[in-house]
């Protein structure tokens, strides 16, 4: 059993921040990722709204970024979490065959895509995306679609709207869920064709996307498209705390300022969040805060030790 301070899960741009900061800080820290250093930015062909880099691809930016941690001494460390208790005002994380106890954790996982559709696994970078705001710039005047529901899904679809030429937005609810408002804003935009009840069935094309196949209330159909955002299968990757009964909404984690979740000492950052924009530049800021709310979290459980 190892013990430290603190406990970073997940080194995408949220991690690698948090890591850093709390590094920079000297507080001892466990850093662990179940994946490719990197994170979901690993998969994005092109990134260029982040500030004071030119377009550059999620690999490049991803190894830039870990090069910061590099040139401190701090490499995360392979460790797939599979549970996460708390004992004794300690975090108890079981990661394969380890356990890890920690005064504090910050939760990085960010969210996970399950290829649910016909073609979606085969397509995936060759206009198969889970982030409209990464990859919508390089469809500009484009055909799009997008499946799925709720407010993150919503949002997307309206920022897609003033993009592309045409976008489809399909989901197989009944009727979408989430704000009224986003509803109502894209039901406006000429660019649009929401479709409910409508399940994709297959995604098509010889080597990038040309066409996707739907069923809208049991009729089949076709749609010609050159890039698709399923977000039906998004999910935030943060089972393995279930046993610490965390607020969230919809799966995802509701945090206070200092980016602390319901429970005391559990931190978290990046797309595993609610919030509204999830981008590289706001998981990296995500990071940053939750590192400092840790050290202040940290402070105080000194000044109780002490009193």
């Amino acid at each position: 059993m190892k013990e430290t301070e603190a406990l970073i899960i997940g080194a995408g741009p949220a991690g690698i921040t948090a890591a850093l900061y709390l590094k920079r800080a000297g507080v001892s820290l466990t850093w662990l990722e179940k994946g490719a250093p990197g994170g979901k930015i690993l998969t994005v062909s092109e990134i260029g709204n982040y500030p004071g880099l030119p377009a550059v691809s999620g690999l490049e930016l991803a190894q830039s970024l870990l090069r910061s941690t590099s040139a401190e001494g701090l490499e995360p460390d392979y460790g797939d979490v599979k549970s996460l208790t708390q004992e004794n005002g300690l975090f108890k994380i079981l990661a394969d065959d380890e356990t890890y106890l920690a005064s504090a954790v910050v939760v990085a996982t960010g969210l996970a895509n399950i290829p649910t559709l016909k073609g979606e696994k085969a397509f995936f970078g060759k206009g198969v995306s889970y982030c409209a705001t990464c990859d919508g710039p390089m469809y500009k005047n484009k055909i799009a679609a997008l499946y799925g529901t709720g407010d993150p899904a919503l949002e997307e679809a309206l920022y897609l709207s003033h993009l592309v030429k045409k976008l489809y937005v399909l989901t197989p609810e009944a009727e979408y869920q989430g704000s009224p408002l986003l509803v109502a804003s894209l039901k406006k935009e000429p660019s649009v064709d929401m479709i409910v009840s409508a399940k994709i069935e297959e995604i098509l094309g010889s080597s990038h996307v040309e066409k996707i196949v739907y069923s809208e209330k049991g009729v089949s159909k076709e749609a010609a498209v050159d890039v698709i955002f399923p977000l039906y299968g998004e999910k935030s990757a943060s089972a393995f705390l279930s046993p610490l009964q965390v607020k969230e909404d919809h799966g995802f984690l509701l945090v206070d300022d200092d980016m602390m979740s319901s429970v005391k000492g559990l931190f978290a950052a990046g797309d595993i969040v609610k919030k509204k924009l999830r981008q590289v530049v706001t998981a990296a800021s995500d990071g940053a805060i939750a590192s400092s709310g840790v050290v202040s979290y940290l402070r105080s459980l000194k000044g109780d030790h002490h009193a």
